[in-house]
């Protein structure tokens, strides 16, 4: 019996060594692999027409969360400091317009993925520009 046993352990003991250091391997391969989750803010641009401006909006930054390993986050950190979303809203009348923010001009490094966004619609006044006065030009 204890012979039977023995038997068992060493028989393709090199065999039984390799499957486990591979699954060792993996183990530690798939333990380790944590995604980290990452807020950051991003300034908005809105671009109007020739002749209008914007006078006032809800927000002039959304806040992105983000997820993904820690060297594909480092990038998305380093690369958005100088990041900022521009909107054309050129094609929308006067008045009080709303602004859904648009998730494909967030730019993510490859294994980034984009949770979500704060606030997903901005609200936004568009007004046309005041021309000056003939009277407020002659006292300058």
């Amino acid at each position: 019996m204890k012979r039977r046993m023995s038997n068992m352990v060493t028989e393709n003991f090199s065999y039984k060594v390799v499957a486990l250091f591979i699954s060792l391997i993996l183990w530690l391969t798939i333990l380790g692999r944590r995604d980290f989750v990452l807020s950051k803010n991003i300034d908005i641009d809105l671009v109007t027409a020739p002749g209008k401006q914007v006078v006032a909006q809800t927000a002039d930054h959304i806040k992105v969360k983000v997820s993904g390993p820690r060297s594909a986050l480092k990038k998305f950190i380093d690369s958005s400091l100088s990041q900022n979303i521009t909107i054309d809203i050129s094609q929308r009348g006067e008045g009080v317009i709303y602004v859904d923010i648009p998730l494909n001009k967030i730019e993510v490094p490859l294994g980034v993925k984009v949770l979500g966004i704060r606030p997903n619609q901005i609200q936004a006044e568009v007004v046309p520009v005041k021309e000056p006065s003939h009277d407020e030009q002659k006292g300058q």
